[in-house]
C-alpha cells in the first residue's frame, strides 16, 4: 500500500480497450474529476448483479426430450421450406459443432471418460454410441482453432 499524506491507499492497474479508456476520459473530464476519482466513484456507486440462479442440470429424460424436440422442428421447417433449404441445413450443422465444441471441451478438462454416458443418456442407449463415434471422428480429423 502507497501512503498520500496520512491515508493509506491501495493501487491497482486496470487494462480495457482504448474506446473504453477514451470515454472514461470524456466522462470524467465532463466530471470535472481526474480519472482515478471518476473510476474509484464509479466503482462504489455500482450496484452488483444479482447471483443467477444456478440451473439444476437436465436429467437423461429431459436432454432426450430436448433433442427430439429439436429434431421435430427441424424436421418440419425442412417439410415446409422443402429439401434444399440451406438455412435449415446450416442451422443443423451449428447446432452439431457447439455439441462438438462441447465435447471437445470436456476433453480438454480431462472428462472424456464422461462423453460416453453423457452421449447415450441425451441420446438414448441405441443412438448415443454413433453420435461419440461421429464425434472421435471429427476430433481425429483435426477440429478447427478457436
Amino acid at each position: 500500500m502507497a501512503k498520500r499524506g496520512n491515508i493509506p491507499r491501495a493501487r491497482f492497474s486496470i487494462s480495457c480497450r482504448e474506446s473504453d479508456w477514451e470515454r472514461i476520459r470524456e466522462i470524467a473530464a465532463r466530471r470535472g474529476v481526474s480519472i482515478n476519482d471518476h473510476i474509484v466513484s464509479a466503482g462504489l456507486t455500482a450496484e452488483p448483479r444479482a447471483e443467477e440462479p444456478e440451473a439444476r442440470p437436465l436429467s437423461g429424460a429431459e436432454r432426450r426430450r430436448v433433442v427430439r424436440r429439436v429434431d421435430l422442428l427441424a424436421e418440419s421447417m425442412l417439410a415446409e421450406a422443402g429439401h434444399g433449404a440451406g438455412a435449415i441445413a446450416r442451422l443443423r450443422q451449428a447446432v452439431e459443432l457447439v455439441l462438438a465444441a462441447t465435447l471437445r471441451d470436456m476433453v480438454r478438462q480431462d472428462r472424456e471418460h464422461e462423453i460416453g454416458p453423457l452421449l447415450a443418456d441425451a441420446f438414448g442407449p441405441e443412438h448415443g454410441p454413433e453420435v461419440e463415434r461421429q464425434f472421435r471422428a471429427w476430433m481425429e480429423r483435426g477440429p478447427p482453432a478457436e
